[in-house]
Protein backbone atom coordinates (compact mmCIF):
# COMPACT_ATOMS: atom_id res chain seq x y z
CA UNK A 1 0.00 0.00 0.00
CA UNK A 2 1.60 3.41 -1.10
CA UNK A 3 2.23 5.41 1.97
CA UNK A 4 -0.10 8.18 0.98
CA UNK A 5 -2.96 5.75 1.95
CA UNK A 6 -1.50 4.68 5.49
CA UNK A 7 -1.66 8.57 5.86
CA UNK A 8 -5.69 8.50 5.87
CA UNK A 9 -6.00 4.90 6.98
CA UNK A 10 -7.11 3.67 10.54
CA UNK A 11 -4.15 2.11 12.11
CA UNK A 12 -4.77 -1.27 13.91
CA UNK A 13 -1.75 -2.75 16.35
CA UNK A 14 -1.54 -6.47 17.08
CA UNK A 15 -0.70 -7.37 21.05
CA UNK A 16 0.24 -9.96 22.84
CA UNK A 17 -0.03 -10.80 26.20
CA UNK A 18 -2.65 -8.60 27.42
CA UNK A 19 -5.77 -10.27 27.84
CA UNK A 20 -8.89 -8.12 28.06
CA UNK A 21 -11.57 -10.81 28.99
CA UNK A 22 -13.93 -9.24 25.67
CA UNK A 23 -13.79 -5.60 27.13
CA UNK A 24 -13.53 -2.41 24.93
CA UNK A 25 -11.44 0.43 26.16
CA UNK A 26 -12.09 3.42 24.99
CA UNK A 27 -8.93 6.12 25.90
CA UNK A 28 -10.47 8.82 24.08
CA UNK A 29 -9.96 10.72 21.25
CA UNK A 30 -11.43 7.46 19.42
CA UNK A 31 -8.32 5.75 20.82
CA UNK A 32 -9.58 2.08 21.25
CA UNK A 33 -8.01 -0.84 23.05
CA UNK A 34 -10.01 -4.48 22.79
CA UNK A 35 -9.69 -8.06 22.81
CA UNK A 36 -9.17 -9.58 19.53
CA UNK A 37 -7.26 -13.32 18.07
CA UNK A 38 -5.28 -13.27 15.23
CA UNK A 39 -2.52 -16.20 15.26
CA UNK A 40 0.57 -15.73 13.30
CA UNK A 41 1.74 -19.48 12.97
CA UNK A 42 4.66 -19.01 11.22
CA UNK A 43 6.43 -16.13 9.11
CA UNK A 44 4.05 -16.15 5.87
CA UNK A 45 1.23 -17.33 7.47
CA UNK A 46 -1.73 -15.91 9.62
CA UNK A 47 -4.64 -17.88 11.03
CA UNK A 48 -7.26 -16.36 13.18
CA UNK A 49 -9.61 -19.07 13.76
CA UNK A 50 -8.93 -22.12 16.58
CA UNK A 51 -9.11 -24.66 13.72
CA UNK A 52 -5.71 -24.24 12.34
CA UNK A 53 -6.23 -27.35 9.52
CA UNK A 54 -9.36 -25.56 8.21
CA UNK A 55 -7.45 -22.31 8.24
CA UNK A 56 -4.47 -24.28 6.60
CA UNK A 57 -6.84 -25.30 3.80
CA UNK A 58 -7.59 -21.47 2.83
CA UNK A 59 -4.16 -20.62 0.73
CA UNK A 60 -3.88 -17.11 0.92
CA UNK A 61 -1.98 -14.74 -1.44
CA UNK A 62 1.65 -13.45 -0.69
CA UNK A 63 1.09 -10.18 0.78
CA UNK A 64 0.38 -12.48 4.15
CA UNK A 65 4.36 -12.20 4.56
CA UNK A 66 5.56 -10.86 7.36
CA UNK A 67 9.10 -10.02 6.45
CA UNK A 68 11.46 -10.74 9.82
CA UNK A 69 8.37 -11.12 11.44
CA UNK A 70 7.80 -14.15 14.49
CA UNK A 71 5.44 -16.67 15.66
CA UNK A 72 3.02 -15.24 17.84
CA UNK A 73 -0.49 -15.13 18.89
CA UNK A 74 -2.51 -11.66 19.12
CA UNK A 75 -5.17 -11.07 21.78
CA UNK A 76 -5.39 -7.11 21.88
CA UNK A 77 -5.95 -4.69 19.57
CA UNK A 78 -5.21 -1.05 19.67
CA UNK A 79 -7.08 0.85 17.13
CA UNK A 80 -5.63 4.46 16.28
CA UNK A 81 -8.02 6.13 14.24
CA UNK A 82 -7.02 8.43 11.25
CA UNK A 83 -8.19 11.72 13.18
CA UNK A 84 -5.78 10.85 16.27
CA UNK A 85 -3.09 12.76 14.66
CA UNK A 86 -2.40 14.42 11.61
CA UNK A 87 0.22 11.59 9.92
CA UNK A 88 1.21 8.40 10.11
CA UNK A 89 4.19 8.62 11.68
CA UNK A 90 2.77 10.70 14.49
CA UNK A 91 0.16 7.71 14.90
CA UNK A 92 2.43 5.39 15.01
CA UNK A 93 4.12 6.68 17.67
CA UNK A 94 1.46 7.54 20.17
CA UNK A 95 0.75 4.05 19.64
CA UNK A 96 3.88 2.79 20.64
CA UNK A 97 3.30 5.39 23.63
CA UNK A 98 0.27 3.48 24.88
CA UNK A 99 2.09 0.41 24.44
CA UNK A 100 4.73 1.78 26.77
CA UNK A 101 2.64 2.62 29.24
CA UNK A 102 0.73 -0.35 29.41
CA UNK A 103 4.02 -2.02 29.86
CA UNK A 104 4.41 0.32 32.72
CA UNK A 105 1.89 0.08 34.63
CA UNK A 106 0.15 -2.76 33.98
CA UNK A 107 2.35 -5.58 32.47
CA UNK A 108 6.39 -5.15 31.19
CA UNK A 109 5.29 -8.55 29.21
CA UNK A 110 2.77 -7.25 26.58
CA UNK A 111 4.57 -7.08 23.03
CA UNK A 112 3.51 -5.04 20.23
CA UNK A 113 3.99 -7.59 17.23
CA UNK A 114 2.35 -6.18 14.52
CA UNK A 115 0.35 -3.42 12.48
CA UNK A 116 -2.44 -3.06 9.52
CA UNK A 117 -5.08 -0.76 7.75
CA UNK A 118 -7.34 -3.30 8.50
CA UNK A 119 -8.85 -5.10 11.84
CA UNK A 120 -6.57 -7.96 12.57
CA UNK A 121 -9.45 -10.61 13.55
CA UNK A 122 -10.79 -9.54 10.36
CA UNK A 123 -7.67 -10.61 8.08
CA UNK A 124 -8.24 -13.65 7.09
CA UNK A 125 -12.20 -12.87 5.67
CA UNK A 126 -11.35 -10.08 3.10
CA UNK A 127 -11.99 -10.24 -0.39
CA UNK A 128 -9.02 -11.86 -2.44
CA UNK A 129 -9.06 -8.55 -4.46
CA UNK A 130 -8.01 -6.62 -1.37
CA UNK A 131 -4.27 -5.96 -0.29
CA UNK A 132 -3.90 -4.94 3.47
CA UNK A 133 -0.80 -3.73 4.80
CA UNK A 134 0.93 -5.74 7.54
CA UNK A 135 3.88 -4.74 8.77
CA UNK A 136 5.53 -6.46 12.15
CA UNK A 137 6.83 -3.89 15.07
CA UNK A 138 8.95 -6.02 17.34
CA UNK A 139 10.54 -8.54 15.52
CA UNK A 140 13.84 -8.87 18.66
CA UNK A 141 13.79 -11.37 20.73
CA UNK A 142 13.45 -10.01 24.69
CA UNK A 143 16.80 -11.15 26.57
CA UNK A 144 15.41 -10.26 30.21
CA UNK A 145 12.03 -10.92 30.76
CA UNK A 146 9.89 -8.86 32.78
CA UNK A 147 6.32 -9.75 33.96
CA UNK A 148 3.08 -9.73 36.55
CA UNK A 149 2.65 -12.48 38.99
CA UNK A 150 -1.18 -11.67 39.59
CA UNK A 151 -2.84 -11.16 36.25
CA UNK A 152 -6.65 -10.62 37.90
CA UNK A 153 -6.61 -7.04 38.02
CA UNK A 154 -5.24 -6.32 34.44
CA UNK A 155 -8.41 -5.00 32.41
CA UNK A 156 -8.80 -2.49 35.68
CA UNK A 157 -5.24 -1.33 35.54
CA UNK A 158 -6.35 0.64 32.61
CA UNK A 159 -7.91 3.48 34.00
CA UNK A 160 -4.98 4.73 34.91
CA UNK A 161 -3.88 4.50 31.18
CA UNK A 162 -7.23 6.41 30.05
CA UNK A 163 -6.31 9.23 32.89
CA UNK A 164 -2.49 9.58 31.99
CA UNK A 165 -1.88 8.98 28.59
CA UNK A 166 -1.80 12.90 27.35
CA UNK A 167 0.30 13.58 30.26
CA UNK A 168 2.62 11.10 29.28
CA UNK A 169 2.59 12.30 25.53
CA UNK A 170 3.36 15.86 25.99
CA UNK A 171 6.33 14.82 28.29
CA UNK A 172 7.66 12.64 25.46
CA UNK A 173 7.07 15.89 23.18
CA UNK A 174 8.66 18.21 25.02
CA UNK A 175 10.95 16.59 27.23
CA UNK A 176 14.92 15.05 26.09
CA UNK A 177 15.09 13.43 29.37
CA UNK A 178 12.13 11.84 29.84
CA UNK A 179 12.46 10.34 26.30
CA UNK A 180 15.39 8.90 27.29
CA UNK A 181 14.08 7.45 30.46
CA UNK A 182 11.28 6.33 28.27
CA UNK A 183 13.07 4.55 25.80
CA UNK A 184 15.63 3.29 28.02
CA UNK A 185 12.91 1.36 30.30
CA UNK A 186 10.55 0.23 27.27
CA UNK A 187 14.30 -1.77 25.11
CA UNK A 188 16.16 -2.88 28.56
CA UNK A 189 14.69 -6.00 27.83
CA UNK A 190 15.80 -6.62 24.04
CA UNK A 191 19.27 -5.88 24.90
CA UNK A 192 21.24 -8.79 25.32
CA UNK A 193 24.03 -7.87 27.61
CA UNK A 194 22.74 -6.96 31.22
CA UNK A 195 25.59 -4.53 31.99
CA UNK A 196 24.86 -2.81 28.56
CA UNK A 197 21.29 -2.27 30.15
CA UNK A 198 22.10 -1.29 33.67
CA UNK A 199 24.54 1.57 32.30
CA UNK A 200 21.39 3.12 29.72
CA UNK A 201 18.82 2.75 32.55
CA UNK A 202 21.29 4.71 34.96
CA UNK A 203 22.44 7.16 31.79
CA UNK A 204 18.42 7.81 31.82
CA UNK A 205 18.53 8.46 35.19
CA UNK A 206 21.67 10.70 35.63
CA UNK A 207 19.95 13.08 32.61
CA UNK A 208 17.38 13.69 35.04
CA UNK A 209 18.98 13.54 39.00
CA UNK A 210 22.83 14.59 38.04
CA UNK A 211 23.76 18.65 37.55
CA UNK A 212 27.21 18.23 37.96
CA UNK A 213 30.37 16.01 37.52
CA UNK A 214 30.50 16.34 41.42
CA UNK A 215 30.58 12.93 43.25
CA UNK A 216 27.58 11.37 41.02
CA UNK A 217 26.97 8.58 43.22
CA UNK A 218 25.87 10.43 46.55
CA UNK A 219 24.52 13.12 43.93
CA UNK A 220 22.14 10.90 42.50
CA UNK A 221 20.85 8.69 45.15
CA UNK A 222 20.47 11.19 47.17
CA UNK A 223 18.44 13.49 44.83
CA UNK A 224 16.42 10.24 43.36
CA UNK A 225 15.59 9.61 47.00
CA UNK A 226 14.24 13.21 47.88
CA UNK A 227 12.22 13.23 44.90
CA UNK A 228 10.93 9.66 45.87
CA UNK A 229 10.25 9.46 49.19
CA UNK A 230 9.45 12.30 51.89
CA UNK A 231 11.58 13.46 54.83
CA UNK A 232 12.47 10.51 57.44
CA UNK A 233 13.73 6.93 57.72
CA UNK A 234 12.03 5.84 53.97
CA UNK A 235 14.18 8.38 52.69
CA UNK A 236 17.40 7.34 54.23
CA UNK A 237 17.31 3.40 53.22
CA UNK A 238 16.27 4.66 49.64
CA UNK A 239 19.50 6.21 49.47
CA UNK A 240 20.95 3.68 50.64
CA UNK A 241 19.07 1.51 48.30
CA UNK A 242 19.82 3.54 45.05
CA UNK A 243 23.67 3.82 46.29
CA UNK A 244 24.00 0.00 46.18
CA UNK A 245 22.11 -0.54 42.71
CA UNK A 246 24.82 2.88 41.80
CA UNK A 247 27.67 0.63 42.67
CA UNK A 248 26.74 -1.78 40.11
CA UNK A 249 26.06 0.33 37.31
CA UNK A 250 29.66 1.60 37.77
CA UNK A 251 30.96 -1.79 37.89
CA UNK A 252 29.04 -2.42 34.87
CA UNK A 253 30.28 0.51 32.93
CA UNK A 254 33.93 -0.40 33.66
CA UNK A 255 33.68 -3.97 32.21
CA UNK A 256 33.48 -5.67 35.39
CA UNK A 257 29.95 -6.92 36.08
CA UNK A 258 28.98 -7.77 39.77
CA UNK A 259 25.14 -7.76 39.49
CA UNK A 260 22.90 -10.13 39.62
CA UNK A 261 19.41 -10.09 37.81
CA UNK A 262 17.66 -9.31 40.65
CA UNK A 263 20.11 -6.18 40.62
CA UNK A 264 18.80 -5.61 37.09
CA UNK A 265 14.89 -6.07 37.88
CA UNK A 266 15.73 -3.62 41.01
CA UNK A 267 17.07 -1.29 38.69
CA UNK A 268 14.04 -1.27 36.29
CA UNK A 269 12.03 -0.90 39.12
CA UNK A 270 13.78 2.18 40.35
CA UNK A 271 13.10 4.35 36.42
CA UNK A 272 9.70 2.61 36.46
CA UNK A 273 8.69 4.61 39.72
CA UNK A 274 10.43 7.83 38.64
CA UNK A 275 8.65 7.58 35.36
CA UNK A 276 5.37 7.21 36.89
CA UNK A 277 6.04 9.78 39.66
CA UNK A 278 6.79 12.31 36.59
CA UNK A 279 3.71 11.80 34.29
CA UNK A 280 1.91 12.19 37.80
CA UNK A 281 3.51 15.66 38.07
CA UNK A 282 3.29 16.61 34.25
CA UNK A 283 6.58 17.90 34.17
CA UNK A 284 10.53 16.43 34.54
CA UNK A 285 11.60 18.83 37.95
CA UNK A 286 14.27 21.12 37.25
CA UNK A 287 18.08 21.31 39.09
CA UNK A 288 16.16 23.56 41.13
CA UNK A 289 13.43 21.49 41.91
CA UNK A 290 15.39 18.82 43.18
CA UNK A 291 17.53 20.88 45.53
CA UNK A 292 14.60 22.31 46.89
CA UNK A 293 13.41 18.55 47.32
CA UNK A 294 16.72 17.24 48.98
CA UNK A 295 16.71 20.37 51.64
CA UNK A 296 12.62 19.72 52.59
CA UNK A 297 11.53 23.24 50.56
CA UNK A 298 9.29 21.42 48.27
CA UNK A 299 7.53 18.65 50.34
CA UNK A 300 7.67 14.65 48.93
CA UNK A 301 4.28 13.32 50.30
CA UNK A 302 4.04 9.89 51.97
Amino acid sequence: MPNNLLEQADLYFGLTELQLKDSKIDLGNGILLHSAYAKFLSTPMLVNTDDITASLNKARPAYWQLKGGKPSEVTAELVIPANAAPSFDERFKLAKLIVFLIRLWTNPAIGLHVFSNYPLSSLTNLMDEVKPTIVPVEIHERYFHLGLVDNTKIVTSLTWIQENWKSALNLYKTSSEFRLAADALDSGQFIQNTALTLVLIWGALEAIFSASSGELKFRASSLIASYLEPPGVSRIEMQKHVAALYDKRSAAAHGKPRHENDDLVQTFELLRKVIIRLIHEGAVPSKSDLEQYLFGAIKKEG
